[in-house]
């Protein structure tokens, strides 16, 4: 009878002492990078020890799940344009509708396939004007209007502006697109001073979301997808569906900015090209380790961290890439924290919807069900 009665406290002893070492390890970087400088140690019992405790602490309704809240929803319907906030937006099987479904580029001659053109080789693109009317995505700049493009592509809009797929690659991963080659740009090209040449483009097919994707959608508990659901589908997103900042996570950014640079340093999470902003959680990049969470009671997947590019160092207010890039040095200063990509800076969370075909909102309610340790791994 009194084992029955000690079972609790021994539960309880058992997941204190799973937490307590966990918290040694990750107090002692065991499974970030501060362990690759001339260390070849195996990891793996670690990040074993640690997911394991995070699995536990799943079950437990009371242990480490901050609730936060969609603060700003952000759709990108060009890649590299401007974004558009919204209320509220429906998610489909690629992600938030219309996000990314149109990129600029040009024909690589040498790989034969089209490659994007972005931010990062145009600050001035910062300067562009996007606003959705009569369910069309109107381009402008300086305050005029150049081109626009439909929210939804119908297949007689594609055979009146496009010809035959084409080859594209997009950060190594191949897909086929379609050039709005009758779409006229030109004008648009010519005022913000890029090439004549670029095409808009548009991805019918997208690609396989593969790399740290739950191997099969259809083993997914409490979701059938249909037969052709075994991964999800993106269209000109870097890989993943979405993107995933905290607003603490930007506040510490620019009190780092501030102190190493002055205040006359800082940046924004329209920067970091978000599509969901939350609301806390109170400890910065708390996010690092989520893997299962909902929004309004819709489950999502967290894949792995998001590395960064140069483009968090534009000035958007001057349309211009600032000088020795000081965000990307601080960032670098603190946020190499993945194995999976040691020379890199991580900030933000990439993630897979579990389910699709309904709205989120601002204001909706953000709950974490489990932890992970996220490690980056290579496109495929």
């Amino acid at each position: 009878m009194f084992f029955l009665y000690a079972i609790p406290f021994y539960l309880v002893s058992a997941v204190a002492v799973l937490n307590a070492v966990t918290w040694l390890c990750k107090a002692l970087s065991l499974h970030e990078t501060k362990l690759q400088h001339g260390l070849s140690l195996n990891l793996a019992p670690v990040r074993y020890l640690i997911n394991t405790t995070y699995k536990v602490n799943s079950w437990i309704p009371f242990l480490d799940k901050p609730e936060t809240f969609v603060k700003e929803i952000r759709v990108h319907p060009i890649k590299s344009f401007p974004e558009l906030k919204v209320q509220t937006w429906k998610v489909t099987e690629h992600g938030l509708e219309c996000d990314r479904m149109y990129m600029l580029g040009k024909f690589d001659e040498a790989q034969q396939k089209w490659v994007m053109v972005s931010l990062r080789q145009y600050a001035s693109l910062s300067k562009v004007e996007l606003r959705l009317e009569d369910d069309l995505f109107v381009v402008g700049y300086e305050n005029r209007d150049y081109f626009s493009v439909p929210r939804t592509v119908s297949k007689d809009y594609l055979e009146k502006m496009s010809g035959s797929p084409e080859p594209a690659e997009l950060w190594k991963v191949d897909f086929e697109v379609v050039a709005l080659e009758k779409l006229n740009i030109q004008p648009f090209l010519a005022a913000i001073g890029l090439p004549e040449h670029y095409k808009l483009l548009y991805a019918p097919f997208g690609k396989l979301v593969v790399t740290n994707s739950p191997k099969n959608l259809t083993a997914l508990p409490n979701y059938t997808p249909g037969s052709h659901e075994k991964y999800r589908v993106t269209k000109f997103q870097d890989y993943f569906p979405i993107l995933l900042i905290s607003d603490a996570d930007i506040k510490d950014l620019n009190a780092r900015l501030a102190k190493e640079h002055g205040p006359e340093v800082y940046t924004t999470s329209t920067n970091f090209r978000p599509n969901i902003l939350i609301d806390g959680p109170k400890k910065p990049y708390d996010t690092d380790d989520w893997f299962r969470f909902t929004i309004s009671g819709k489950e999502w997947l967290v894949t792995s961290k998001c590395p960064r590019c140069s483009i968090p160092n534009i000035d958007f207010e001057t349309g211009k890439q600032r000088a020795k890039l000081p965000v990307s040095r601080t960032l670098a200063s603190f946020r190499r924290v993945d194995l999976g990509g040691p020379s890199m800076t991580f900030f933000g969370v990439s993630a897979v919807q579990v389910e699709h075909g309904y709205s989120i909102s601002v204001g909706d309610r953000v709950r974490l069900l489990e932890r992970r340790l996220n490690q980056y791994g290579e496109l495929a």
